[in-house]
């Protein structure tokens, strides 16, 4: 069967990359070099999220594109990008920034990692949901 380059980015893709992941050109195949380079373009100082299920405590997290890093998306607008303060900037908004520790499993592999992510305060309020709602039943 034939893969595209999305498929092979897919399989190969990590989250975040530490210093053995890299692997030199000649070593590498071709699937890893093409996750490795992809890798490179990413902007990593600040992610983005979508707190569609934060009910469950369930939310996706991903690094910031080009055009939000250009535009300020997720750094100085709500990081949520179902918020409508994600495009839009309004400086009457007083954004929080705040450092997460995101657990996530990678080809079957328990990971960890902390991650600066840009709320407003609905948003801030939408992440902190379940976890306010279990001190409150303890």
């Amino acid at each position: 069967s034939f893969a595209t380059e999305f498929d092979i980015l897919k399989s190969s893709h990590k989250f975040l990359r530490e210093d053995q992941d890299t692997v030199e050109p000649h070593n590498a195949s071709w699937n890893d070099q093409l996750a490795q380079k992809y890798y490179g373009t990413l902007f990593r100082e600040f992610a983005v999220c979508d707190l569609k299920h934060y009910k469950s405590g369930n939310f996706a997290l991903r690094w910031r594109t080009e055009a939000e890093v250009l535009s300020g998306a997720g750094e100085n607008t709500c990081g949520n990008t179902r918020c409508e303060r994600h495009t839009n900037q309004d400086p009457a908004v007083q954004l929080n920034t705040m450092e997460l520790p995101f657990a996530y499993e990678e080809h079957g592999e328990r990971k960890s990692a902390l991650v600066k992510v840009v709320l407003c305060p609905r948003c801030l309020k939408k992440l902190m949901w379940k976890r306010n709602k279990e001190k409150e039943t303890q």
